[in-house]
């Protein structure tokens, strides 16, 4: 990434960098803030992954997604930048994710953006974002996730997620296990950075659903605060508020009416499930409803599965569209020791189908385990819903 950069006349010195990293609440908390930013004025851009349905997702300015022309046009010139060029011995190929980033860096600057808000990948050392020098950093709730290339312990993800932390530099800290909160403790001293630990909010309902969105939006207003008292940003308090009441997030307990009616959330790891299971265990009036599941084969399936079990008696499961998604059969082996009727779906379509096929009046079904599968079902209903309003 750094060679790459420097190839590209390195564009990242021409915005403000900020860095989310954690298991949790990366792409809420930083919604919230790109919202807050935006309402003050501040032209921001929102770098996130991985995306639904367009791979332009990924990279927004000033809330909304990249044109094609500006996603061509940035791809095109990176390809021109790489072209005759060969990376240094021992740095590999560019990845996907090495170039997506790359793109982001390269339209911040050349929108003349203020501020750009990157989403860690994963883990944080090595991730391809940790190329940007961020003087405020937000650590949102560290679980555990990626053990094969994080570490086994949650001493060992906290170490890599906390090493994105610059000298000096301002670090909100949400809520964290023992551990975890240890290790980042260790590096904020060893960086002389000032860390702000905060609290879940109270007194404002954020626009997000979940009980656990009151810890993001803490932590995007806190990050607000210091861009405002410590580097100068004309952040409004009155913008603050009209920020942490934005809903248009996709996908995060993202309802669809009709018959039957969905719920969509794409928590992929058990501590995302588990929050999905309080919320629905919150709702009222109590309904019929019924479980889509498709997740990759490095997540704790069966962990999720179990979580959710306590709430749902019917599971659907497919295969999510995506290479490393979980064998069926591992899924179904997983799923007949704690739900009473499992289906079986070969794909994200097919699970669909069966769902309408399966529901009672009145079911809600929800889907989760994977942004890709609930980007694939969120494609489809977008689909079945302008083909209904053109026949109307």
């Amino acid at each position: 990434m750094a060679c790459l950069l420097d190839w590209l006349d390195h564009p990242e010195k021409d915005f403000f960098p900020v860095l989310i990293a954690g298991t949790k609440g990366k792409g809420s908390t930083g919604f919230f803030l790109e919202s807050i930013l935006c309402a003050s004025g501040i032209r921001t851009g929102f770098y996130s992954s991985p995306h639904l349905e367009d791979p332009r997702e990924r990279i927004r300015l000033q809330g909304k997604m990249i044109s094609k022309a500006m996603w061509a046009a940035g791809l095109e010139q990176i390809r021109g930048a790489l072209r005759g060029r060969k990376l240094p011995p021992g740095c590999g190929e560019l990845t996907y994710f090495e170039i997506m980033t790359a793109l982001a860096i390269l339209t911040f600057q050349q929108q003349g953006l203020r501020v750009g808000l990157f989403e860690i990948g994963m883990g944080g050392r090595l991730d391809a974002t940790n190329c940007l020098d961020a003087q405020v950093a937000l650590l949102t709730p560290i679980h555990y996730d990626h053990e094969a290339f994080l570490g086994s312990t949650l001493a060992k993800i906290a170490g890599e997620k906390a090493a994105i932390i610059r000298p000096a530099a301002s670090v909100v800290v949400s809520p964290q296990r023992p551990a975890a909160l240890r290790v980042i403790q260790t590096v904020l001293r060893r960086q002389k950075a000032q860390g702000y630990r905060i609290k879940p909010l109270q007194g404002l309902r954020p626009g997000l659903e979940g009980d656990h969105q009151a810890v993001n939006a803490a932590a995007a207003l806190q990050a607000a605060v210091i861009l405002r008292d410590r580097f100068g940003f004309p952040v409004r308090t009155p913008a603050m508020r009209q920020g942490l009441a934005q809903q248009a997030w996709p996908g995060r307990l993202e309802a669809w009416a009709g018959s039957p009616a969905w719920l969509l959330d794409a928590a992929h790891n058990p501590s995302s499930t588990a929050a999905l299971v309080r919320y629905l265990k919150q709702r009222t009036p109590k309904r019929h409803r019924l479980l889509i599941f498709g997740t990759a084969r490095d997540k704790k399936s069966a962990r999720m599965l179990q979580q959710l079990s306590d709430i749902f008696d019917e599971v659907i499961l497919t295969r999510i569209p995506n290479p490393r998604s979980q064998a069926l059969p591992v899924l179904l082996q997983q799923a007949r020791t704690c739900f009473s009727r499992v289906y079986p779906a070969g794909d994200v379509r097919s699970a669909m189908a069966l769902a309408r096929a399966v529901a009672r009046p009145k079911t809600e079904v929800v889907a989760t385990g994977s942004f890709y599968l609930v980007g694939e079902i969120r494609k489809a209903l977008r689909t079945a819903q302008k083909n209904k309003k053109a026949k109307e």
